[in-house]
C-alpha cells in the first residue's frame, strides 16, 4: 500500500475554465470548474491536505485507468507464457482498476491550458508482469475538456492492455442522462461481466431520462461514444469518446451525490470472456507497439 499525496497541485486555464492535477496522486485531475459550477466532484480539502491510501482513493475528479479497467477475477491473468497475480483489492475477491492510478505519475509538459502526465511501469510491479510507459495529455478549450491517454508496451513479450477514463459527476447532473448502446455485459453478484446481451428497458437510456438515486451498475457495450448529462438548472455535459472506447461503465451509489459513466476499452474481466465471447474490447500489445485513447467534456451553461 502506498500514501498518495496531492501536492503538488498543477491548474491549467482556458478562459472561464479551469482544470486542476495532481499528478503525484496517480495522474489525477482533482477539479474541473468555471464560474460557480463544478463539472466534476471536487476533491475535498481535507483530502488535499493529507493525501490518502492508495487503495482507498477518494469518489472525486477523474484518473486514468491503465493497464486495465474494472475488475479481474482473483486477480489471476494468464497471458503469453506468464501468470501474474495482482493484488486483491480490499473488500473484494478481485483486482481493480489497474495500478497505475494507485502509483505516482510525473508533470512532463505543460503550458497554460495544456499538460501531459507519465508514468514509467517496471515489469512485476504491483503485479503486472509486463513493462510499459503511460502518458496522459489534458487539453483545454474555453468549454471543453479534451483526455489522452496513450500507453506502449516497453516489454519483450506481447502485453494485455485496458484503457480508459473514472470522472465522477456531481449529482446534479443525473437529472436526464442519454446515450445508446447496443449490448450489456450485465454484472454478476461480485460485479464481474457476464455475457452480453440486449440491453433491456430497465437499462435503457437511448431517450434520455433521470438517473434514479439507487444502488446501479451496469456495464454497457457496443456504445456508440456519446452521452450527454443535464442538469434541472441549466448546465450540460455532452461525453464524446473515441472509438478505442466503445464500452462504458454507468455507476451511481444511493444516496452519495455522484455517479460515474467511465468511458473504457473493455468490459470487466474481460480477458477470460474474450475466449468465448466477441467484442469484449480487450487489447494485446506486441512489445513496441502502443495504443491510445481520447475523451472530451463539452461543457455548456
Amino acid at each position: 500500500m502506498t500514501h498518495l499525496y496531492i501536492s503538488p497541485e498543477t491548474t491549467l486555464h482556458c478562459g472561464p475554465l479551469a482544470v486542476t492535477l495532481a499528478p503525484a496522486a496517480g495522474g489525477r485531475i482533482t477539479r474541473l470548474v468555471s464560474g460557480t459550477v463544478d463539472w466534476l466532484v471536487p476533491l475535498a480539502d481535507a483530502v488535499r491536505q493529507t493525501g490518502f491510501e492508495s487503495t482507498a482513493w477518494p469518489k472525486a475528479g477523474c484518473y486514468p485507468l491503465v493497464p486495465f479497467s474494472n475488475r479481474i477475477r482473483h486477480g489471476a491473468l494468464a497471458w503469453a507464457g506468464r501468470q501474474a497475480q495482482l493484488p486483491i483489492h480490499p473488500g473484494e475477491h478481485h483486482a481493480l482498476h489497474g495500478g497505475s492510478q494507485q502509483m505516482p505519475w510525473t508533470l512532463t509538459q505543460q503550458d497554460t491550458s495544456s499538460a501531459t502526465m507519465a508514468y514509467v511501469h517496471e515489469r512485476g510491479q504491483h503485479g503486472w508482469l509486463w513493462s510499459f510507459s503511460a502518458e496522459q495529455t489534458v487539453r483545454l478549450a474555453p468549454q471543453a475538456l479534451t483526455l489522452q491517454l496513450r500507453v506502449t508496451n516497453t516489454d519483450t513479450a506481447e502485453m494485455p492492455c485496458g484503457m480508459g477514463f473514472h470522472p465522477y459527476f456531481p449529482a446534479r447532473f443525473a437529472h436526464r442522462v442519454g446515450f445508446k448502446a447496443q449490448t450489456v455485459w450485465a454484472p454478476d453478484a461480485e460485479f464481474l461481466g457476464t455475457p452480453p446481451a440486449a440491453v433491456p428497458a430497465t437499462d435503457n437510456y437511448a431517450t434520455p431520462r433521470t438517473l434514479a438515486d439507487a444502488e446501479l451498475t451496469q456495464y454497457y457495450g457496443a456504445w456508440d461514444g456519446e452521452a450527454e448529462l443535464n442538469s434541472a438548472d441549466g448546465p450540460t455535459i455532452q461525453i464524446k469518446a473515441d472509438a478505442v472506447l466503445r464500452h462504458l461503465v454507468l455507476h451511481r451509489p444511493a444516496g452519495r451525490g455522484y455517479f460515474c459513466m467511465e468511458p473504457v476499452s473493455h468490459v470487466s474481466n474481460a480477458a477470460p470472456l474474450q475466449a468465448r465471447h466477441a467484442g469484449t474490447g480487450w487489447l494485446a500489445l506486441q512489445p513496441g507497439a502502443s495504443a491510445q485513447c481520447s475523451m472530451t467534456l463539452q461543457l455548456a451553461g
